[in-house]
């Protein structure tokens, strides 16, 4: 650099602290910039703003720092006036001198350089966003400043630059040819940066800065929310109340931007789709709110395409379309739409929408976060999620008929089975439930590796889930190839968790019965029970025939059942009543696993010989107390609705004297007690010429097709071989 590119005069006259000097050391000053400038000599321009920066703003005393600040402010306003093209190239020069004395240790000095930047920026209006990143820069490290002077004209600086930007700006709208100075793209990536700070001066400073963006580009900074949208979304758990306020108040002001601009970009949608569903995974109770509000966005997006999806449908009927569909296609038509005019015919033409392809592709990521909110401790998030998941239901079901697969969602929902949280896991058995009512077939790979992964659950679940994971199995059942294996996956699970087989069994068995063929369900479980358990663990077969026998004559969907062995002795058409005599004699091999059910299958199938002749046979074998207490309960049983029948009976001893014989000796083998006397008050109205009738035998029941005596053999071989399998246990313990 020529140290004489500034004269000495010049130099004298600047140093000297009289007014007057200094004013005509300017002057001169001027007057030399105007002749580089005329002679197109750049090079010594610059080299004139070095010199000021070297001899004045670069000086340890203040005078001298604010003099240079002078001077640089006389050639930017020569070069502004007179040489337009030439200021532009020297924006850069001008500034930095200035914003280096920004970091000065004094105080003076920084309110200096602040004053010094907000007369350029009158000076040089919206030419000095040139430089705008890096005064933007130096501002944000000057935010927490203390001194009230310097405060003062930072914040004067701020509002003439935030000014200038939206002059810039609007100069852009109204004349796309011209130059514009400011640069968004530029800025956004710097802002991104600066976002992640957690500084509360920095972030006010930043809020203010995107409000002004968002206004001044008439709220169009939807492609640019990837950039900023996680950082506004953290201020949301700022402690200070102005900037929590401040960025929920932003973010509510983008969101209303999502139902009209949601079709420019399926990259833009993806990426915040992503920075949603982080924040949605983000830990610790300072990020609720952001959680909260993330929810709403993915809702958000939802709701627009159920909408689109409903535009659609009005579409084909010839149908008007809807006020938010008409704007959206008004924006996409638009100057101010980045999107290309062959992307605006795609989408207006039919072809598949941005938001379309995001939703779709977008399924699987954003439905695992959605399962596990709504197991989170705070309520209203729990809420937000359950109305989202609620929404992603509805549009699964909307789309599930236009060729659109959801497979690749599948693992998402078996990982959230096995979630210990039960809305989370219950959430995740409906999803899956609707999978497998539509895409059945394409679930056929997995099916084995969902299976255990329902079992498992199955045996860890509270009561309320029981049933959402009984509607999966039964919808996998219904797919023959695998009603037995769930079916014996099911009673696997039971025998492993015996503490909880009875209750647990009930709900399973009763809920398959309710989705399922009834009969077909218990002819499977008595097989599977007799097969697999028979030779190793009968007291499960007993607890389960229990369960099946207590269901049996109690619940509405195995009337069908019961109405098939009631008729048993009364059905006239022969193939009909073999047939029911096999559904019997079926049952009845495993039903002889637990004494007082296969008496309760004899009574309810008016088997009342075979149902004497085994309690008859209790005199062969120890009666002990876990008998009489199912007797007394099979007593209760008698006095159900089911059983008004057997009742009525009682007054047609003639025809049913093995009826009698059965209470009679029931009666006779329970010790006295309140099961005593019931049935004895029950009984007590039979005259003594009743049970003389008895006495003579009259052989007045239905003709009897079973072979009574083969029946009770089987009894007695199971009994034996219970005692038996009872004994080995004793001398193992």
């Amino acid at each position: 650099m020529d140290d004489n590119v500034v004269p000495q005069q010049i130099i004298k006259l600047l140093y000297d602290k009289s007014q007057d000097k200094k004013q005509q050391g300017c002057q001169q000053l001027k007057s030399l910039v105007q002749s580089y400038a005329q002679s197109g000599k750049e090079l010594l321009i610059k080299q004139i703003i070095e010199t000021l920066k070297i001899k004045f703003t670069s000086s340890s005393q203040l005078y001298l720092k604010r003099q240079g600040m002078f001077a640089i402010q006389t050639v930017a306003e020569i070069l502004v006036k007179e040489f337009p093209q030439l200021a532009e190239r020297c924006v850069k020069d001008l500034t930095q001198p200035i914003l280096e004395c920004l970091n000065d240790k004094e105080d003076k000095a920084r309110q200096y350089a602040v004053e010094c930047l907000l007369q350029l920026t009158k000076i040089m209006k919206t030419m000095i966003l040139l430089n705008f990143n890096e005064i933007f820069d130096q501002q944000l490290g000057r935010s927490a400043e203390q001194d009230n002077q310097i405060v003062q004209a930072m914040f004067l600086l701020d509002a003439q630059l935030k000014t200038q930007v939206q002059i810039a700006v609007q100069e852009r709208f109204s004349d796309p040819g011209k130059t514009c100075y400011f640069n968004l793209n530029s800025f956004m990536t710097q802002l991104q940066s600066k976002l992640k700070s957690r500084v509360t001066s920095v972030r006010q400073f930043l809020l203010g800065w995107i409000k002004v963006l968002n206004q001044c580009h008439n709220n169009d900074l939807y492609i640019y929310f990837p950039m900023i949208l996680e950082g506004i979304f953290m201020m949301l758990g700022e402690s200070n109340k102005e900037v929590r306020n401040g960025a929920d108040l932003q973010a509510n002001e983008f969101l209303k931007q999502v139902e009209i601009k949601v079709n420019l970009d399926q990259r833009v949608n993806e990426q915040i789709i992503e920075i949603l569903l982080k924040i949605c995974q983000m830990k610790g109770n300072q990020n609720n709110y952001a959680k909260l509000n993330s929810l709403l966005w993915i809702f958000e997006y939802l709701r627009v395409f159920q909408q689109e999806l409903e535009e659609e449908q009005k579409g084909k009927l010839g149908l008007q379309h809807s006020t938010s569909h008409i704007k959206q296609e008004e924006y996409l038509r638009s100057n101010t739409s980045p999107i290309s005019k062959n992307q605006m015919q795609q989408y207006l033409g039919g072809f598949e929408s941005p938001l379309r392809k995001t939703i779709l592709n977008s399924l699987s990521q954003i439905l695992g976060p959605i399962l596990i909110l709504l197991s989170h401790e705070e309520e209203e998030i729990r809420k937000a999620a359950q109305k989202t998941n609620e929404l992603l239901l509805k549009v699964m079901e909307r789309v599930k008929n236009q060729s659109v697969e959801f497979m690749n969602i599948v693992p998402t929902i078996k990982e959230m089975l096995t979630d210990k949280k039960s809305n989370t896991a219950e959430s995740a058995l409906i999803w899956m439930k609707h999978l497998l009512e539509t895409y059945s077939e394409s679930l056929f790979p997995t099916i084995e590796d969902i299976l255990t992964k329902l079992i498992d659950k199955l045996a860890d679940s509270e009561s309320a889930i029981v049933q959402n994971i009984m509607d999966v199995l039964a919808n996998i059942s219904m797919h023959s190839q695998y009603f037995e294996i769930v079916i014996d996956k099911i009673l696997t699970m039971l025998h492993k968790n015996q503490e909880q087989s009875e209750k647990k069994g009930d709900q399973i068995f009763k809920k398959l019965c309710s989705l399922l063929n009834p009969q077909k369900v218990y002819f499977t479980i008595t097989a599977k029970l007799l097969e697999i358990y028979s030779d190793n663990d009968v007291l499960f077969i007993s607890n389960t025939v229990q369960t099946l026998t207590t269901l049996l004559i109690s619940e509405k969907e195995l009337q069908n059942l019961r109405n098939i062995l009631r008729n048993l002795k009364h059905e006239k058409d022969e193939k009909q009543r073999q047939h029911n005599q096999e559904i019997f004699e079926t049952l009845y091999r495993t039903f002889c696993y637990n004494s007082m059910s296969v008496i309760t299958l004899c009574l309810l199938s008016e088997e009342y010989e075979l149902a004497y002749n085994i309690i008859i046979s209790f005199s062969e074998v120890e009666v002990n107390q876990y008998i009489l207490l199912e007797i007394a309960q099979l007593i209760n049983v008698l006095e159900t609705p089911v059983f008004i029948f057997l009742r009525l009976q009682l007054l047609e001893y003639d025809s049913h004297p093995f009826l009698m014989k059965c209470l009679f000796g029931l009666m006779m083998l329970l010790p006295q007690g309140p099961a005593f006397n019931m049935l004895r008050q029950r009984l007590k109205n039979v005259s003594n010429t009743q049970i003389q009738s008895l006495q003579q035998e009259k052989q007045m029941e239905t003709e009897e097709f079973l072979d009574i005596q083969k029946l009770l053999t089987q009894f007695r071989d199971i009994r034996l071989q219970c005692i038996n399998q009872e004994s080995k246990q004793k001398e193992l313990n």
